[in-house]
């Protein structure tokens, strides 16, 4: 009885140690599989770490090369640009050069053809200081220099065509060498009444002051259909009450042809 007990014994002895041996195992083996996963997990975080760093670095090379690009692209907008409005500048130059030549071509012919007593003097001549020089030149008239600049400005300040201003100025003044023209810089004959013409005309600081005067006045009383003056739109309508001559605005209109083909000798 006592032999089996003992071998009860030793056989739960071994049973029990062989459970703890196999439990002992088991827990090994779980630490290993826990080791293998921990890393697992480290290498997978390293490695992800490292595709992150590559994506970090795509991502700011694509986005330095967008910006890059994006400035490459504006420059040339702007390049593209610029090159548009200097070709839309040229456009306009060309508009306004053909616009001038037309006017000049109209304004010349008109006046070689001794139609300058009828055209409309509220009419761009586009005429250029330079020619009107080249005129008082080319006739003698010397009282006349200089005036060209002047000229010019009233057609553009008062719509009065330059080229009849010029010819008026030059047939009131004898070329700017009257006594008036010369002594009051009455370069237009302004106020100067038959009864008395030196006593009576205006008195101007300068000739330009009397071209814009003369402008003035011609485009506010003489050519604006409330004008005090106003008879129509031609030299013909002016003289009716500017001059007392009847063939006033005929003598003016040949000094029209004269001073045309004086500035512009080649003809239009």
């Amino acid at each position: 009885m006592r032999r089996l007990s003992l071998a009860v014994f030793l056989f739960l002895a071994i049973l029990i140690a062989g459970g703890a041996l196999y439990l002992h195992q088991q827990a090994i083996l779980r630490q290993q599989r826990m080791n293998a996963l921990y890393q697992h997990a480290i290498d997978l975080k390293v490695s992800y770490e490292h595709r992150i760093d590559d994506l970090t670095r795509l991502y700011n090379d694509t986005a330095q090369e967008l910006s890059e690009s994006q400035e490459k692209n504006e420059e040339l907008s702007r390049e593209l640009q610029d090159i548009i409005d200097e070709i839309e500048a040229v456009k306009t130059r060309n508009r306004q050069l053909e616009q001038i030549l037309f006017n000049q071509t109209e304004t010349y012919r008109n006046a070689v053809a001794l139609n300058g007593a009828t055209m409309p003097v509220l009419s761009i001549s586009n005429f250029t200081a330079v020619q009107f020089e080249r005129a008082w030149s080319k006739l003698g008239a010397h009282g006349l220099k200089g005036t060209g600049a002047a000229l010019v400005r009233a057609e553009e300040i008062y719509g009065v065509n330059s080229l009849v201003l010029a010819s008026i100025a030059y047939h009131e003044s004898a070329g700017g060498m009257s006594k008036i023209a010369r002594e009051k810089n009455n370069l237009f004959g302004l106020g100067a009444y038959d009864h008395d013409p030196y006593r009576c005309a205006f008195t101007f600081n300068s000739k330009e002051e009397c071209i814009y005067y003369a402008a003035n006045i011609l485009c506010s009383s003489y050519l604006s259909r409330w004008g005090r003056n106003y008879r129509g739109d031609n030299l013909r309508a002016i003289g009716v009450r500017y001059a007392t001559d009847p063939s006033w605005a005929d003598k003016v209109g040949r000094s029209i042809s004269r001073v045309a083909k004086a500035a512009i000798p080649e003809g239009r």
